[in-house]
């Protein structure tokens, strides 16, 4: 059996480890020792066929990793490679999965040629009732794509293999900086609204947030036509309602976050707009006070660590 490594046990990690566990030898690299994690479906929890491994059992054991995901905040990206990046064998493959634009730039300078970069966007729908147990509340579309010239090379197969049979539906993309974006717009779509107004996704579908939608999307495909990415806004509008459909009684993850006091991704989402908006002189008002808003809500935000 094949092994997978997914770092932490955030919602979208244990979603993913729970779906994969049927194919591949699963380990949780985690911040502390954990013994079990656990999958709730309806009034039915289960614990997962995983194994947990802290990040100093990872390098005591010396153990190489050939296949990783690393499902974690845009804001603790960073941090996570860097810890993972010791333990990569020569030819790994590394799939990203993250809410908000991050630069990947700094990421692929420190990977070998024949390393390979990945990202996975999903709108699977999860929530933790506890710190290690996801409870499954919808499916959603996933979309992967290669990241660099390593990655292209493996892009169909790693699909074929690790994405399509275990993530339904999934498509997979060979245009990564529109894939990033087309998350993108889904998040600015729901992810602020929901986090201000504490509704699950789907209401945010009511007639008095389309102005509200709309605005912030219109302006996201501004930016995006601007650096060069074809966005059409109509597309993304599609996108962003379709996405609100299917994981209608979902909180969003943002929502989750104000309501357990955590730290945020507004910088990675309404901040990345606002940022290259100001770069190239564009207005982008309703970006600008979403992020001022949910910024609002925790003026002084909680660091965290990785798992």
């Amino acid at each position: 059996m094949p092994e997978l490594f997914i770092v932490g046990k955030g919602a979208v990690g244990l979603l993913l480890a729970e779906r994969l566990a049927q194919t591949y030898s699963v380990t949780l690299i985690t911040r502390s020792p954990t013994q079990t994690v656990f999958a709730q479906h309806a009034e039915c929890t289960r614990p997962l066929e995983v194994k947990c491994l802290s990040w100093q059992e990872l390098a005591k054991q010396g153990i190489r990793i050939d296949l990783c995901i690393v499902p974690v905040k845009s804001y603790q990206l960073s941090a996570a490679f860097a810890a993972l990046r010791p333990h990569l064998s020569p030819g790994a493959n590394v799939i990203f999965s993250h809410n908000g634009i991050q630069a990947l730039e700094p990421v692929t300078a420190e990977l070998s040629v024949q390393q390979g970069l990945f990202f996975l966007s999903t709108s699977m729908g999860g929530w933790k009732p506890d710190a290690n147990t996801v409870a499954f509340t919808g499916p959603g579309l996933s979309v992967f794509g290669p990241c660099n010239t390593a990655a292209q090379q493996r892009a169909s197969s790693l699909f074929d293999t690790l994405i399509s049979p275990h993530l339904v539906p999934a498509q997979l993309s060979d245009d990564i900086a529109r894939l990033r974006w087309q998350k993108l717009c889904v998040n600015l779509a729901i992810n602020p609204l929901s986090a201000l107004s504490g509704l699950k996704n789907g209401r945010l579908r009511a007639p008095c947030y389309a102005s509200k939608v709309l605005g912030v999307l219109s302006e996201a495909c501004t930016v995006a036509n601007h650096v060069g990415v074809p966005l059409k806004l109509h597309e993304e509008l599609h996108r962003a309602y379709q996405v609100m459909t299917l994981t209608a009684d979902n909180f969003s993850s943002m929502a989750q976050d104000v309501k357990h006091q955590r730290r945020t991704e507004i910088d990675a989402m309404c901040g990345y707009i606002v940022e290259l908006a100001n770069q190239y002189g564009l207005s982008v008002p309703h970006n600008m006070n979403l992020l001022a808003s949910v910024r609002a809500l925790h003026p002084v935000e909680n660091t965290a660590g990785i798992g």
